[in-house]
């Protein structure tokens, strides 16, 4: 499971530092680009960034760390939309449950489509490792998590649902999602590139939270 702590040994504070930072980041991902990720080690990104080995673990402790500073670089557009999105998802739930968690997958999947088509193979490597909620919470403290937002999601619709115990359900939700895009990308990658993985992902969730045409009826 990832850590939640920075990637960063130490914050820049100076901006001599912060282009040190971006010289490592532009480095590997360049390498990534050209070499390919088994070329991927941290002195041919010191080479490459054109600093001395020292100096690039003054800030990181390996390229996984480097990795995950660069996922974070990558979605920190996203951040600015966190609360939006955290909004739009729960407003959807107001009227249609089928529409919040259509919306909640494919933001889900988006995520990791932009961290696989920018790092390939790499980020089949470090998939696992990497907890953008956590990154996200860290600066948003007040942002609620899925397993928070969705269980009154759920209470909303209770009449149409088969699930009863509403966070247990929706802590089967997240899981269910971010287990199965994971596993994906260790076993079909390319998937995750395309709509039908969306499309089914949703008919999954719903299925699994959805009564189904007769059941709760009692036969006399």
């Amino acid at each position: 499971m990832a850590s939640h702590h920075s990637p960063l040994r130490r914050s820049p504070t100076q901006s001599r530092a912060t282009a040190t930072l971006r010289a490592i980041r532009e480095a590997a991902l360049r390498i990534l680009k050209e070499e390919g990720h088994a070329r991927l080690t941290t002195n041919r990104i010191a080479e490459v960034a054109g600093i001395s080995i020292g100096s690039l673990y003054q800030y990181y402790a390996d390229k996984h760390a480097i990795a995950a500073d660069i996922c974070n670089e990558l979605l920190t557009s996203e951040l600015d939309d966190i609360r939006r999105l955290d909004r739009q998802a729960i407003a959807l739930a107001e009227n249609s449950l089928d529409a919040t968690l259509e919306f909640f997958v494919a933001e889900q999947v988006a995520r990791h489509r932009r961290l696989y088509l920018q790092l390939r193979d790499f980020y089949l490597e470090i998939h696992w490792k990497y907890d953008f909620e956590a990154y996200s919470r860290k600066r948003y403290p007040n942002k609620p998590t899925t397993a928070e937002w969705l269980p009154s999601a759920l209470e909303r619709h209770r009449d149409t649902l088969r699930v009863q115990d509403f966070t247990l359900a929706a802590r089967m939700v997240a899981n269910a999602l971010e287990g199965t895009i994971h596993a994906t990308l260790d076993r079909n990658p390319e998937l995750i590139l395309t709509q039908e993985f969306i499309d089914e992902l949703h008919v999954m969730l719903v299925r699994y939270l959805r009564k189904m045409p007769g059941e709760g009826i009692q036969n006399d």
